[in-house]
């Protein structure tokens, strides 16, 4: 499990997306299509990769890194998180354990867009 701390004290912005593909027991294989946007967005703006912390989980849950930055009620992929430092150019879509964060695709770039350029959704 990654640790609370040194994450925070990069001081950037954090951005938890899934690993890939995923079976279940139920067929798959199986991707998250929020977070192809998100590599999509990412792969036509590769500065917002050096801008932010990129942390990629596995599809099962608990996951660990994100529950111990926010909680199990807030384990979503993807999920912006927002360092205390950076203005939030839209409204977060909540605050949990006191940090802002995003879970919406569009948000999402459209807020890293707006602190690090680039495009976003129209």
């Amino acid at each position: 499990m990654m640790q609370d701390q040194p994450m925070l004290e990069t001081g950037q912005d954090i951005l938890f997306l899934l690993t890939g593909a995923w079976g279940d027991g139920e067929g798959g294989p199986w991707l998250c299509a929020d977070c192809c946007t998100m590599e999509g967005a990412i792969k036509v703006n590769p500065h917002w990769a050096e801008a932010v912390t990129l942390v990629r989980v596995d599809y099962a849950r608990p996951r660990a890194e994100i529950v111990a930055l926010l909680d199990a009620d807030h384990q979503n992929a993807p999920t912006l998180i927002l360092s205390p430092d950076t203005v939030a150019h839209i409204e977060p879509e909540a605050v949990v354990n006191g940090r802002r964060i995003y879970t919406d695709p569009k948000a999402i770039c459209r807020q890293l867009a707006a602190c690090y350029t680039g495009a976003q959704p129209k």
